[in-house]
């Protein structure tokens, strides 16, 4: 999954330059007022490079340039940004290319945006254009003869997905001041609240010397109470030469041109380790462990409020940063499972066709009479598909960034999320409710959990999973689930975010194991 969290990385450090402060606010206003001399200073041409560094090493560069226009006869600022992440996961190298562009006035309000993700074999994007009170979004998957449509509120105190930098160079921030407003987060294609709270000026490290650069903490909430934290660092006339992401620690470093593209080996870097989590003793035969009692430790956060409660999963707050979560083995037909857990009806997004997970494909619809040809029984028919995903996928590798179910069919590679994009397709197709899980699995003869995607189907009155990477019938306690997502719109990326968290901070200790 590692390719998925180097996408998320990108977007959750993004978030600290793709945000948005509308300089019409009435706090931008009152400001203005303190102090006559901060005058609104239209932006002018320029262009600048930055270098992304994680774990101490660089993975990629960005690019942006910012010009004026004329568009249907009126004034216009037009930013672009493209952005380049290489990673490698053992052997396997992949490389994420994330394209936005941003239409506006000259005082910053929002025309338009485009946006294209190149997270498999094909591209995901965006288009967006404010009409009166509505932002109305198109999102064309791969192999996606029509996008999907649709409309969130929008207000002219809103503005667009480079503002926050462009704000702070309109208006620099002193020590001491905050500011709170409104952005559209490209990548999400959601209206995040964003806080900005300037600190004081400090030495700061750059690559190429020290400067002396105020500290601004950065937090941006998304709609579903999802928060990233960060920092940027900028000079007195506003302009930002560093940020900081918590996810994963990633840092940007405003350089020059020739520093930007100069060459390096830029999948030097090798996230295994990172995606590991070791636990205090092993477990034997995982998979066909029936309950599995953990004691989970959270280092930046509550574990008690990361991991999900459902019917395989219940989970206990011992302190704001440890939890117990009992795992159970969940099958039709069979007693167990978390006795309190919340009723969870699926949805009609649970069955329908989207961008990710294309049920309608006719490859898809084949192979899924194929694969369990005319049994009725939904349980059998998924654990038949589940053994066909497992077989069908014969590349099993790390290069996909986040392939939709439709590519997989044809490419027949990838890794866990491949196998669960796939797999919730192919149940889709036969009338069953499906939608990727998203968490840790143990990993026999490593004693660790790593990071995993599986599938969920609606069965008998309550979500079921199974395992298209594993083809056991189901699976055992040996997974800990975080998050689901019928993986509708954008929400693949909100569903992720939670697992970018955890990287560096987490640890599993196993409490007690029930295989009967």
């Amino acid at each position: 999954m590692n390719r998925k969290i180097a996408a998320i990385c990108r977007l959750a450090a993004g978030l600290l330059i793709l945000a948005g402060c509308t300089n019409n606010s009435p706090q931008f206003q009152a400001e203005q007022k303190q102090n006559p001399k901060t005058a609104f200073r239209p932006l002018k041409p320029c262009q600048s490079w930055d270098v992304y560094v994680l774990q101490g090493k660089r993975v990629g560069y960005g690019h942006t340039t910012v010009s004026r226009a004329d568009e249907s006869g009126r004034k216009v600022v037009r930013t672009e940004n493209v952005s380049r992440l290489t990673l490698r996961r053992g052997a396997d190298v992949s490389e994420q290319v994330i394209s936005a562009t941003s239409v506006e006035t000259p005082r910053g309000e929002l025309i338009s945006f485009q946006s294209e993700m190149q997270m498999g074999p094909g591209a995901i994007r965006s288009t967006g254009r404010v009409s009166g009170d509505k932002l109305d979004i198109e999102m064309f998957g791969p192999d996606r003869k029509e996008p999907t449509r649709t409309s969130i509120t929008w207000s002219s105190d809103y503005l667009g997905p480079f503002a926050t930098e462009q704000t702070l160079l309109r208006c620099p921030m002193k020590p001491g001041q905050r500011r709170a407003f409104k952005t559209i987060v490209i990548g999400f294609n959601q209206v995040a609240d964003v806080e900005l709270t300037a600190k004081d000026f400090e030495s700061v490290k750059l690559l190429d010397g020290a400067r002396e650069l105020l500290r601004i903490e950065t937090l941006t909430r998304l709609p579903d109470g999802q928060e990233i934290k960060g920092t940027l660092w900028c000079d007195r006339s506003g302009d930002t030469l560093k940020t900081y992401s918590e996810a994963l620690g990633l840092e940007t470093f405003r350089v020059s041109k020739a520093e930007a593209l100069k060459k390096t080996d830029a999948a030097e870097l090798d996230l295994l380790p990172s995606m590991m989590v070791e636990v205090d003793r092993p477990l034997s035969d995982p998979h066909r462990t029936k309950r599995v009692r953990y004691r989970v430790h959270l280092k930046r956060g509550d574990p008690a409020t990361t991991f999900v409660t459902g019917p395989t999963q219940s989970v206990k707050s011992i302190d704001p940063h440890t939890a117990e979560i009992t795992v159970y083995a969940v099958r039709p037909g069979q007693a167990g499972g978390n006795p309190d857990a919340p009723a969870e009806k699926p949805t009609d997004d649970d069955l329908r066709p989207n961008n990710f997970i294309q049920s309608d494909d006719p490859l898809i619809r084949s192979n899924a009479k194929k694969a369990a040809g005319e049994e009725a029984d939904p349980w059998r028919v998924a654990v038949a598909l589940e053994r066909f995903v497992n077989r069908e996928v014969k590349n099993k590798n790390f290069t996909q960034a986040f392939a939709t179910a439709a590519e997989v069919a044809r490419s027949r590679e990838g890794d866990c999320t491949e196998h669960a994009v796939y797999l919730a397709a192919l149940a889709r197709a036969r009338g069953i409710p499906a939608r990727m899980a998203i968490g840790l699995v143990y990993i026999e003869g490593r004693r660790a959990f790593g990071f995993h995607a599986w599938t969920e189907v609606y069965v008998k009155d309550r979500w079921i999973p199974i395992d298209g990477t594993l083809a056991h019938g189901g699976i055992g306690a040996a997974h800990l689930k975080i998050a689901a997502s019928n993986l509708k719109a954008a929400t693949v990326y909100n569903a992720l975010l939670p697992v970018v968290k955890l990287i560096g901070g987490l640890r599993i200790e196993i409490v007690d194991i029930v295989r009967k």
